[in-house]
């Protein structure tokens, strides 16, 4: 039998390649199909730190099974702190030159990594971007962002905030330099993604699509995009936001009022579009968001229709709500009917 050195227990592993970042909560049901797409990869060189964020159900022992099965997984156990935490958690781990995030009750194809890769070790860009499916129980549906090519940081920034590409961290992989000391991770209940990859989008990378659908992101009931959206939050939000652009207003050549304008217009039109939503049209918030408009009407009126800018009026006043109530409903109609089409 060969001897193995003194100091075995404290070696590293070589680098991987690709760094995979899976926060869960109670996911026990979902995990196993996830991480069996992670070990199906044609892209072998990666490590996927999952953090179990305080898990009450079975998430943790699942974890744990395929981690013995796959040294490639390694398992981190904290104390619930949500989801930003979680992500922040495994960044500080993480030791891939790539990173790439993956929720997990979500799914890789297996040539995800392998594609995304290839493309950005081919090209000059910082990130690459592809296009995902939703998956429900009943269908399965690509969503294709119909860009193909370079971008900007600047203009990935602006189209991000007037909600022309997904926010999302996920079905994307970045170098891992862009995710420095200066990150905030917000603890935030919805859109923490998007509070990032602002951040990061904010010093201006370059930003390639690949015209392939690589993530499964897997739609249900119990999930945060599915719960209540209430005004306080939207407040909030927009205000966060707003100062952590103009943190970084030297960098977006003194416009981070422009892009805070996009995006609370962004939030307060999400907020409209839940018909449920009480009447909010004389808040400070609607109030500064009709001047900033105004402010910013040619470079708004590019990326938003005069049918949702109309919403933003319509709603000054109370007795127009059920107007916005039947406008809205048939936007969502509208929308429906697309998904269903393009299956």
């Amino acid at each position: 039998m060969n001897d193995l050195p003194m100091d075995t227990p404290h070696m590293q592993p070589p680098q991987p390649a690709v760094s995979i970042i899976i926060p869960v909560y109670n996911l026990e049901q979902y995990l196993d199909a996830t991480l069996e797409s992670v070990e199906r990869q044609t892209f072998a060189d990666f490590e996927a730190i999952v953090v179990d964020d305080g898990s009450k159900d079975g998430t943790r022992a699942v974890a744990c099974r395929h981690a013995e099965r796959d040294p490639r997984i390694i398992v981190v156990h904290k104390e619930n702190g949500g989801v930003a935490r979680a992500r922040e958690t495994a960044l500080g781990r993480a030791r891939g030159r790539y990173i790439t995030f993956l929720d997990g009750d979500d799914l890789f194809e297996p040539e995800m990594l392998q594609r995304l890769v290839e493309a950005i070790e081919r090209s000059a860009c910082d990130i690459v971007c592809c296009d995902y499916k939703r998956i429900s129980s009943s269908y399965e549906a690509p969503v294709r962002s119909g860009r193909t090519g370079e971008m900007s940081g600047m203009e990935f920034l602006e189209a991000l905030l007037c909600n022309e590409v997904w926010g999302g961290l996920w079905g994307k992989l970045y170098r891992r330099a862009l995710f420095g000391e200066g990150i905030r991770h917000y603890p935030l209940r919805l859109w923490q993604d998007a509070a990032v990859n602002i951040q990061i989008f904010c010093h201006n990378p370059r930003v390639c699509f690949i015209d392939y659908v690589g993530y499964g992101y897997v739609q249900r009931a119990g999930s945060s995009n599915h719960s209540r959206l209430d005004f306080d939050y939207c407040r909030l939000y927009c205000e966060t936001l707003a100062a952590e652009l103009r943190r970084h207003d030297a960098e977006l050549a003194g416009r981070a009022d422009y892009f805070a304008t996009l995006n609370t217009l962004r939030v307060y039109l999400t907020y409209l579009c839940k018909s449920r939503s009480p009447w909010v049209g004389d808040s400070a918030l609607a109030c500064d968001l009709r001047r900033d408009v105004a402010r910013f009407r040619q470079e708004v009126r590019r990326h938003y229709s005069a049918v949702r800018l109309a919403l933003l009026t319509l709603d000054r006043r109370r007795a127009l709500r059920p107007l916005v109530v039947l406008i809205v409903t048939l936007l969502r109609w509208r929308k429906s009917l697309e998904r269903r089409l393009s299956r």
